[in-house]
């Protein structure tokens, strides 16, 4: 190719990239530009072809070149691009570990893991591509609307919401409570006017008792002094966002292993019932979790500069 047709079909590259009422400017701007190049260039090479092809090496791709031009169309801006990625991981997660715990608990298809979680992807693919169009609406709004001034958030509370956690902690104590004697608790709301039926539909399994239970107990009782111990402490230190979310974390992983274990109570339906409720709240909690460990971030960086100055 001769160092005209060089520069023709780079310009030809780069224009392709650039919306139509751009192409037709910058074609005429970039080839006069180029020509000039080459053609002080051409005195330091063997032939003309040869000055071309070291100019247009070094004068970028046609990619980088057309963005100079004017802001590339993108689906996703790239100051979007982070929490984008944190949204498709953590909602994929969320929706695998959901069909997970729908396979432990539906005793109809039987615990087929494996084909609950193949069930689970179309559900992940529409969460991605739902993803995917809300910030590309979101892009599309901001490029074209002026930028709203910026107005702060309310501060980060630094103490421990003693309220909150002597509340949190009253629930623990009484859903423990019910837990430990269900039938108990069937008795007492109904002054003792409960059926058989009724108090055999929560009865628990035996093979549950022997491990899985005294193991859920014993974490539940576990998380009462956590929040105890959170309930007399001066501030919420780093140490106890860890061992927080540690201990809930390894508390929602056997919550899972209590489901998938085998039965829970004797009835089927109550059994099913009960593993659903379970599920709920570890899926629950993980959202919680993960809105708390961002809330840290953001408090811990804060103080990360208050204490550097």
């Amino acid at each position: 190719m001769t160092a005209d047709e060089l520069i023709e079909s780079y310009v030809a590259d780069v224009v392709m990239l650039l919306p139509r009422r751009q192409r037709r400017d910058v074609a005429l701007e970039l080839r006069a530009l180029l020509a000039e190049e080459v053609d002080g260039a051409a005195s330091r090479h063997e032939t003309r072809e040869a000055a071309c092809r070291e100019i247009l090496n070094g004068f970028g791709r046609p990619t980088e070149v057309a963005a100079r031009y004017g802001s590339p169309v993108a689906i996703i801006d790239p100051v979007d691009t982070r929490r984008f990625i944190i949204y498709a991981v953590s909602g994929a997660v969320f929706l695998l570990y959901g069909a997970l715990l729908s396979g432990l608990i539906d005793v109809q298809r039987g615990t087929d893991l494996k084909a609950a979680v193949d069930r689970a992807w179309p559900y992940v693919f529409g969460w991605l591509g739902l993803l995917v169009l809300g910030f590309a609406v979101v892009g599309w709004f901001r490029r074209r609307r002026p930028a709203a001034a910026w107005k702060p958030r309310p501060r980060l509370p630094e103490g421990i919401n003693r309220a909150g956690r002597a509340v949190g902690i009253a629930f623990f104590i009484a859903g423990t409570a019910v837990l430990v004697n269900p039938m108990w608790t069937v008795r007492l709301v109904t002054g003792g006017r409960a059926t058989q039926a009724a108090q055999d539909a929560l009865a628990y399994d035996d093979a549950f008792l022997r491990l899985r239970g005294p193991v859920v107990l014993g974490f539940l009782i576990g998380s009462i002094v956590i929040q105890a111990i959170i309930l007399v402490s001066r501030r919420y230190q780093p140490w106890i966002f860890w061992v927080e979310t540690g201990y809930g974390l390894g508390f929602l992983a056997v919550l899972t292993w209590a489901i998938g274990g085998g039965p829970i109570f004797t009835a089927a339906a109550t059994d099913q019932s009960a593993k659903g409720i379970v599920a709920l709240v570890i899926l629950l909690s993980l959202l919680d979790l993960a809105a708390r460990a961002r809330r840290f971030d953001a408090r811990h960086a804060v103080e990360a500069y208050h204490r550097a100055h």
